[in-house]
């Protein structure tokens, strides 16, 4: 197989090491340097990657990613502590027994395949957002399911751009933005994971944060979903997402009965 040249072997060391220092500089600065760590590695997958693999496959569509989480105890990658399988579809196409991760920081859905390297380096490839129709984590017990939501695709959309957990599809619609935020200490960087929920029923979708909001939503429902939530023994603010997505079925069943 033939090899990159030691000097950018040691040119993407060097920015692998330099990535975690680098981060909490740029959020206390205003910079986003790990943005720059990732596309200064368009052009090294492209220029080498293709060049040095044998049985490139049509995954390989985005930029080398570059972790930069080492010394975190808490990480950026959704349910790192858990074991799941992964499958994707992409541009129609679904793939099985793959090897992904969903990075929550920077919103980067991450494909790694142990059989592709040069100079033993696994690759790890941020791949482009736009191909991808879907992409499917099962841990067990809980399966989560993904697509990319953004106002060119939808221009209803009213939340920000990026991968959501799709928990319900119906008249109305439940999602999910898995996502975590920045703290630093003692010099640390460590990714503290806070999920938001959101349920879209009048053609927008609003945030769930308490009771009386979530309700309000329902409109002229609001007083039949008042009752199932109480009959059913519903804790909005401690609810699962199983739970929520009865609550919505239950007003979609509701709706068609007018009908």
């Amino acid at each position: 197989m033939p090899r990159i040249s030691s000097f950018i072997f040691i040119l993407i060391l060097t920015l692998s090491g330099q990535a975690q220092e680098s981060l909490p500089h740029a959020v206390f600065y205003g910079r986003m340097d790990y943005r720059a760590i990732l596309d200064s590695q368009t052009d090294y997958l492209s220029k080498f990657y293709f060049q040095n693999v044998d049985n490139v496959d049509e995954l390989v569509n985005g930029k080398d990613y570059i972790p930069y989480y080492f010394r975190s105890k808490y990480k950026p990658i959704l349910f790192f502590d858990r074991k799941h399988t992964s499958s994707l579809v992409l541009k129609g196409r679904r793939y099985n027994n793959l090897t992904l991760e969903y990075d929550t920081f920077i919103d980067e859905l991450i494909y790694s395949d142990s059989s592709k390297f040069i100079d033993n380096k696994v690759f790890n490839i941020a791949l482009n957002k736009d191909p991808i129709d879907k992409f499917c984590f099962n841990f067990g017990t809980d399966s989560l399911s993904f697509r990319f939501f953004s106002r060119e695709k939808d221009e209803t959309f009213n939340l920000p751009e990026a991968f959501y957990e799709v928990v319900y599809e119906g008249k109305s619609r439940f999602i999910i933005r898995h996502r975590s935020y920045l703290l630093v200490k003692e010099g640390v960087s460590e990714y503290i994971y806070s999920p938001s929920d959101y349920i879209r029923v009048n053609g927008y979708y609003s945030k769930i944060t308490n009771k009386r909001l979530f309700l309000n939503v329902f409109g002229e429902e609001s007083g039949a979903i008042k009752k199932y939530i109480r009959t059913n023994k519903i804790k909005i603010r401690k609810a699962d997402k199983d739970e929520i997505a009865s609550v919505l079925r239950y007003f979609d069943s509701l709706k068609m009965s007018i009908r």
